[in-house]
């Protein structure tokens, strides 16, 4: 990789939103500095504050509120542990290699995540080893969490919670994208009888995966219960959850058009009616307006039918079979759609009547 090819990648990484993300990591740890400062009994140096405000969101979109809470929980049980093992058998090695096995074995066993693992006995390790058991540090490493952790869950809940339809529209133009790409792909080896880019392009389907959209419709699910501001987009939010559920279809379907290629590939010469229902389908999938995409998805049928009459062979009936189903999801997909605006013009109308 080249000097331009990393800046391109790094200025990509860097997108406004990301930007975004890391500004309010910065102001927030500012914000915890500060605050720690300013309570009575506090040391000069309250590092963990800022920290713990800094960890808790930078985390993935959707749980920086959800990180804060399971750090302060993880910090509060490991403090815990550690005093109590300082208080029975004092410090040591030995005492070292309980603190930590406890700490771990007890957030395990509640099944907490992995975030209060970590802190947990990280908590208790510094307790052990470094505070001792009359030192203030124990409760101001306490202390400095709540702060940190506080100004996080204000930020990420209250103040500047993600936008959650946002997220959903993103991740689902980015597969319907690479969908329609890798059946132009196919649609193009097959006019050409080119074998080996057919069998690309099959596995560049079949590479298609739907979980970052899952992910992002999760996350979106967790933002509109937690994040007050952002609780009157549920019913969008699950009228999305049908659009992806739409979408997942249509991958499985281009698999069905994927193991149809490969089928259209031994026999030589070009089936032009498949090719031509094969971009339809791709067309169809790209679509976003309800009404463009219900167009697209006849068209899609109408080659779908023309493909079955023209050839009657195993390959051609699955690759049929694939595109009509393609655009039975998207028609599915557009009614989902307008139902999700129609919500937001709702919302919109009585904000403007109040």
């Amino acid at each position: 990789m080249n000097v331009r090819e990393r800046l391109v990648r790094a200025r990509r990484n860097l997108d406004p939103r990301t930007l975004g993300q890391l500004a309010q990591s910065a102001v927030a740890a500012a914000i915890s500095w500060e605050i720690a400062l300013q309570l009575p009994n506090t040391n000069s140096h309250p590092f963990f504050a800022p920290m713990a405000a800094a960890i808790a969101l930078n985390a993935e979109l959707g749980r920086r509120g959800r990180q804060a809470i399971e750090m302060m929980t993880g910090v509060s049980l490991g403090i815990l542990i550690g005093a109590i093992t300082i208080e029975l058998a004092g410090t040591g090695v030995w005492q070292i290699l309980v603190v930590t096995f406890v700490a771990l074995a007890i957030a395990t066993a509640a099944g907490a995540p992995r975030m209060v693992r970590g802190q947990s006995a990280t908590s208790a390790l510094l307790v052990v080893t470094l505070y001792g058991p009359t030192s203030n540090l124990t409760f101001q490493r306490l202390e400095d969490a709540a702060i940190g952790g506080a100004v996080a869950i204000l930020i990420a809940r209250f103040l500047l919670p993600v936008e959650p339809i946002r997220i959903v529209r993103e991740e689902a133009r980015t597969l319907r994208e690479q969908l329609a790409d890798a059946l132009d792909e196919a649609a193009a080896a097959l006019a050409e009888g080119d074998k080996s880019r057919a069998e690309r392009a099959v596995e560049r389907i079949w590479a298609v995966d739907d979980h970052a959209l899952a992910q992002a419709l999760m996350t979106a699910r967790e933002v509109t219960r937690a994040a007050p501001r952002r609780r009157p987009m549920r019913r969008r939010v699950e009228k999305l959850g049908d659009l992806y559920r739409e979408l997942e279809a249509s991958v499985y379907d281009a698999h069905a058009i994927a193991t149809g290629v490969v089928r259209l590939t031994v026999d030589p010469g070009a089936d032009p009616e498949a090719v031509a229902a094969i971009e339809a389908a791709a067309h169809a999938v790209r679509l976003v307006e309800p009404d463009e995409a219900r167009a697209a998805s006849q068209r899609a049928r109408d080659a779908a039918a023309a493909l079955r009459a023209s050839n009657s062979s195993l390959g051609a009936s699955v690759v049929a079979h694939g595109v009509a189903g393609v655009a039975e999801h998207t028609v599915r997909a557009a009614r989902a759609r307008e139902e999700e605006r129609r919500l937001e013009e709702r919302r919109r109308s009585r904000r403007f009547r109040r």
